[in-house]
């Protein structure tokens, strides 16, 4: 389905006259960054907002930040799968992260963060009161350097259960730190790791976590 500037400008209009929707699934509609400024004045009304594979660019995640640092803000579930964000746009996400006590679940996964992008995000996850439970950081461009930094950050987020970051080139670099992260967050039920570039003897590292393990899945 694709959505036209004025198909969006009617839907702002609908939405202005909610106070809370469910679920916005706007995933693949073609909306670009127009679209996205005449949705903004309503988005935070949305407990879960699909905006993935649309190519929204750092202008348009620009306005989905400003709708995450909203008093009140009611977003629980945001979905940006590749849409065009970069780590030049991750800035200001990574403030209006940092800000929202609302979000629990987070999909970044396929949008050009690298790692100068994702130490950004990082900085906003070591927030205390951040309620992250669940983050996709699948092919972002992710290194060992990167990793480090997130890793630390999300080691003290006591609310995570489901961590995504396959698709990028850790190597067994980052072994240790997932070992730490893996051992130590009593919440974390699954981790994905597969198509990244451990060895053979880092892969066996963090297979036996399993065995017995302390009961995270971790996929590789």
């Amino acid at each position: 389905m694709t959505l036209t500037r004025i198909d969006c400008a009617v839907l702002s209009h609908v939405i202005g006259f909610c106070d809370t929707i469910k679920h916005l699934d706007l995933e693949n509609c073609i909306i670009q960054c127009e679209g996205i400024q005449r949705l903004g004045p309503g988005l935070h009304k949305c407990l879960e907002l699909g905006l993935g594979d649309n190519d929204l660019g750092d202008s348009g995640v620009k306005m989905v930040s400003e709708a995450l640092r909203i008093p009140g803000c009611k977003i629980q579930k945001l979905w940006m799968r590749k849409v065009g964000l970069t780590d030049s746009g991750a800035e200001d996400l990574g403030s209006a992260l940092s800000r929202n006590r609302s979000l629990t679940e987070v999909k970044l996964s396929h949008n050009v963060l690298r790692d100068s992008g994702v130490k950004l995000l990082s900085a906003a996850l070591r927030n205390p009161e951040c309620k992250i439970q669940k983050l996709w950081l699948a092919n972002v461009g992710l290194t060992d350097s990167g990793a480090e930094d997130l890793l630390c950050a999300l080691n003290k987020i006591r609310s995570l259960t489901m961590l995504n970051l396959e698709s990028n080139s850790l190597t067994d670099r980052s072994v240790p730190a997932l070992r730490r992260l893996i051992l130590t967050l009593p919440s974390l039920e699954w981790i994905w790791l597969v198509e990244n570039l451990f060895s053979w003897t880092g892969m066996k590292e963090l297979r036996s976590l399993q065995e017995p393990g302390p009961g995270v899945k971790v996929q590789l």
